[in-house]
Protein backbone atom coordinates (compact mmCIF):
# COMPACT_ATOMS: atom_id res chain seq x y z
CA UNK A 1 0.00 0.00 0.00
CA UNK A 2 1.43 3.29 -1.10
CA UNK A 3 2.51 5.81 1.58
CA UNK A 4 0.82 8.52 -0.50
CA UNK A 5 -2.52 6.80 0.07
CA UNK A 6 -2.01 6.78 3.86
CA UNK A 7 -1.02 10.46 3.81
CA UNK A 8 -4.03 11.38 1.63
CA UNK A 9 -6.42 9.39 3.83
CA UNK A 10 -5.21 11.15 6.97
CA UNK A 11 -5.51 14.53 5.22
CA UNK A 12 -9.09 13.74 4.19
CA UNK A 13 -9.98 12.69 7.74
CA UNK A 14 -8.30 15.85 9.10
CA UNK A 15 -10.37 17.92 6.65
CA UNK A 16 -13.58 16.37 8.02
CA UNK A 17 -12.50 17.10 11.60
CA UNK A 18 -11.67 20.73 10.78
CA UNK A 19 -15.10 21.11 9.16
CA UNK A 20 -16.66 19.82 12.36
CA UNK A 21 -18.11 16.74 10.66
CA UNK A 22 -17.73 14.52 13.74
CA UNK A 23 -19.93 11.67 12.51
CA UNK A 24 -18.10 11.17 9.20
CA UNK A 25 -14.64 11.75 10.67
CA UNK A 26 -15.26 9.09 13.32
CA UNK A 27 -16.56 6.68 10.68
CA UNK A 28 -13.50 7.16 8.46
CA UNK A 29 -11.03 6.91 11.35
CA UNK A 30 -12.63 3.57 12.25
CA UNK A 31 -12.42 2.42 8.60
CA UNK A 32 -8.82 3.56 8.30
CA UNK A 33 -7.74 1.77 11.48
CA UNK A 34 -9.55 -1.39 10.33
CA UNK A 35 -7.73 -1.24 6.98
CA UNK A 36 -4.31 -0.75 8.61
CA UNK A 37 -4.94 -3.57 11.07
CA UNK A 38 -5.96 -5.98 8.29
CA UNK A 39 -3.03 -4.95 6.09
CA UNK A 40 -0.55 -5.65 8.87
CA UNK A 41 -2.27 -8.91 9.76
CA UNK A 42 -2.29 -10.25 6.19
CA UNK A 43 1.17 -9.09 5.16
CA UNK A 44 2.97 -12.12 6.59
CA UNK A 45 0.48 -14.71 5.28
CA UNK A 46 0.89 -16.73 2.09
CA UNK A 47 -2.87 -17.15 1.56
CA UNK A 48 -6.03 -15.64 3.05
CA UNK A 49 -9.73 -16.30 2.51
CA UNK A 50 -11.13 -14.68 -0.64
CA UNK A 51 -13.76 -12.93 1.52
CA UNK A 52 -11.00 -11.32 3.61
CA UNK A 53 -9.37 -9.93 0.47
CA UNK A 54 -12.70 -8.52 -0.72
CA UNK A 55 -13.25 -6.83 2.64
CA UNK A 56 -9.78 -5.27 2.44
CA UNK A 57 -10.56 -3.93 -1.06
CA UNK A 58 -13.92 -2.53 0.12
CA UNK A 59 -12.26 -0.75 3.05
CA UNK A 60 -9.59 0.68 0.76
CA UNK A 61 -12.13 1.92 -1.80
CA UNK A 62 -14.39 3.46 0.85
CA UNK A 63 -11.44 5.60 1.97
CA UNK A 64 -10.57 6.55 -1.60
CA UNK A 65 -14.21 7.55 -2.11
CA UNK A 66 -13.65 10.19 0.56
CA UNK A 67 -10.94 11.74 -1.60
CA UNK A 68 -12.86 11.53 -4.89
CA UNK A 69 -16.16 12.54 -3.28
CA UNK A 70 -19.44 12.16 -5.23
CA UNK A 71 -17.88 11.75 -8.68
CA UNK A 72 -16.47 8.30 -7.87
CA UNK A 73 -18.36 5.01 -7.82
CA UNK A 74 -17.20 1.42 -7.76
CA UNK A 75 -18.71 -2.02 -8.28
CA UNK A 76 -17.30 -5.34 -7.08
CA UNK A 77 -18.78 -8.48 -8.63
CA UNK A 78 -17.52 -11.57 -6.79
CA UNK A 79 -19.73 -13.98 -8.75
CA UNK A 80 -20.63 -15.58 -5.39
CA UNK A 81 -17.19 -17.21 -5.18
CA UNK A 82 -16.66 -18.98 -1.84
CA UNK A 83 -14.38 -21.50 -0.16
CA UNK A 84 -11.11 -20.44 -1.77
CA UNK A 85 -7.95 -18.74 -0.56
CA UNK A 86 -5.68 -16.42 -2.53
CA UNK A 87 -2.35 -14.65 -1.92
CA UNK A 88 -3.11 -11.43 -0.01
CA UNK A 89 -2.90 -7.89 -1.35
CA UNK A 90 -2.15 -8.76 -4.97
CA UNK A 91 -5.21 -6.90 -6.25
CA UNK A 92 -5.14 -3.61 -4.29
CA UNK A 93 -2.01 -2.18 -5.99
CA UNK A 94 -3.69 -2.49 -9.41
CA UNK A 95 -6.81 -0.78 -8.08
CA UNK A 96 -4.63 2.01 -6.70
CA UNK A 97 -2.95 2.29 -10.08
CA UNK A 98 -6.33 2.70 -11.80
CA UNK A 99 -7.34 5.43 -9.37
CA UNK A 100 -4.09 7.41 -9.36
CA UNK A 101 -3.25 7.19 -13.05
CA UNK A 102 -6.64 6.70 -14.68
CA UNK A 103 -9.37 8.37 -12.66
CA UNK A 104 -7.65 11.13 -10.69
CA UNK A 105 -7.12 13.24 -13.82
CA UNK A 106 -10.56 12.59 -15.33
CA UNK A 107 -13.29 15.21 -15.31
CA UNK A 108 -16.81 14.16 -14.40
CA UNK A 109 -18.04 10.71 -13.47
CA UNK A 110 -15.34 8.26 -12.46
CA UNK A 111 -16.19 4.56 -12.50
CA UNK A 112 -14.28 1.49 -11.39
CA UNK A 113 -15.49 -2.09 -11.80
CA UNK A 114 -13.84 -5.19 -10.37
CA UNK A 115 -15.05 -8.55 -11.66
CA UNK A 116 -14.01 -12.03 -10.50
CA UNK A 117 -14.32 -15.36 -12.25
CA UNK A 118 -13.20 -18.71 -10.88
CA UNK A 119 -11.75 -21.31 -13.21
CA UNK A 120 -8.58 -23.32 -12.46
CA UNK A 121 -7.28 -19.93 -11.35
CA UNK A 122 -8.97 -16.77 -10.11
CA UNK A 123 -9.38 -14.19 -12.85
CA UNK A 124 -9.75 -10.61 -11.67
CA UNK A 125 -10.61 -7.89 -14.19
CA UNK A 126 -10.26 -4.25 -13.08
CA UNK A 127 -11.69 -1.67 -15.45
CA UNK A 128 -11.78 2.11 -15.18
CA UNK A 129 -13.23 4.85 -17.38
CA UNK A 130 -10.20 7.07 -16.83
CA UNK A 131 -7.98 9.11 -19.11
CA UNK A 132 -6.05 6.09 -20.43
CA UNK A 133 -2.41 5.14 -20.10
CA UNK A 134 -1.03 7.42 -22.83
CA UNK A 135 -2.59 10.59 -21.42
CA UNK A 136 -1.59 9.53 -17.90
CA UNK A 137 2.05 9.19 -19.02
CA UNK A 138 1.92 12.65 -20.62
CA UNK A 139 0.49 14.20 -17.44
CA UNK A 140 3.11 12.50 -15.31
CA UNK A 141 5.87 13.74 -17.61
CA UNK A 142 4.47 17.29 -17.60
CA UNK A 143 4.26 17.31 -13.81
CA UNK A 144 7.70 15.69 -13.58
CA UNK A 145 6.09 13.31 -11.11
CA UNK A 146 8.23 10.63 -9.55
CA UNK A 147 5.24 9.04 -7.83
CA UNK A 148 4.77 5.33 -8.43
CA UNK A 149 1.45 3.80 -7.38
CA UNK A 150 3.27 0.58 -6.75
CA UNK A 151 6.58 -0.96 -7.67
CA UNK A 152 6.21 -2.68 -11.03
CA UNK A 153 9.33 -4.72 -10.39
CA UNK A 154 8.10 -5.93 -7.00
CA UNK A 155 4.67 -7.00 -8.26
CA UNK A 156 6.17 -8.65 -11.35
CA UNK A 157 8.61 -10.54 -9.13
CA UNK A 158 5.80 -11.69 -6.86
CA UNK A 159 3.85 -13.14 -9.79
CA UNK A 160 7.03 -14.76 -11.06
CA UNK A 161 7.57 -16.48 -7.69
CA UNK A 162 3.94 -17.64 -7.62
CA UNK A 163 4.32 -19.09 -11.13
CA UNK A 164 7.42 -21.03 -10.07
CA UNK A 165 6.01 -22.28 -6.76
CA UNK A 166 2.59 -23.31 -8.07
CA UNK A 167 3.74 -24.27 -11.57
CA UNK A 168 1.23 -22.14 -13.43
CA UNK A 169 1.03 -19.08 -15.63
CA UNK A 170 0.12 -16.26 -13.28
CA UNK A 171 0.43 -12.57 -13.99
CA UNK A 172 -1.36 -9.58 -15.47
CA UNK A 173 -2.06 -7.87 -18.79
CA UNK A 174 -3.16 -4.32 -19.61
CA UNK A 175 -5.60 -3.34 -22.33
CA UNK A 176 -6.29 0.21 -23.51
CA UNK A 177 -10.01 0.84 -23.98
CA UNK A 178 -11.00 3.05 -26.90
CA UNK A 179 -14.05 4.32 -28.70
CA UNK A 180 -13.67 6.09 -32.05
CA UNK A 181 -9.91 6.37 -31.45
CA UNK A 182 -10.48 8.11 -28.12
CA UNK A 183 -9.23 6.64 -24.85
CA UNK A 184 -12.12 5.54 -22.65
CA UNK A 185 -10.18 3.84 -19.89
CA UNK A 186 -8.00 0.87 -19.05
CA UNK A 187 -8.62 -2.79 -18.30
CA UNK A 188 -6.17 -4.96 -16.37
CA UNK A 189 -6.66 -8.71 -16.09
CA UNK A 190 -4.99 -10.67 -13.28
CA UNK A 191 -4.54 -14.43 -13.16
CA UNK A 192 -4.15 -15.48 -9.51
CA UNK A 193 -3.46 -18.90 -7.97
CA UNK A 194 -6.10 -20.34 -5.64
CA UNK A 195 -6.29 -22.90 -2.85
CA UNK A 196 -9.61 -24.65 -2.29
CA UNK A 197 -10.65 -24.81 1.36
CA UNK A 198 -12.60 -28.04 0.93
Amino acid sequence: MNPHFIFNSLNSIQDLILKGDVEHSYSYITTFSNLVRRTLSYSDKDFIDFEQEIKLIELYLSLEKLRFKKDFSFTINTNNIVDIQIPPMLIQPFIENALVHGLLHKEGEKKLTIHFELKDTLICVIEDNGVGREKSKAIKLRQRSEHESFSSKAIYKRFEILSNVFEGQFGYTYEDLQKENQATGTRVSLIIPVKHKF
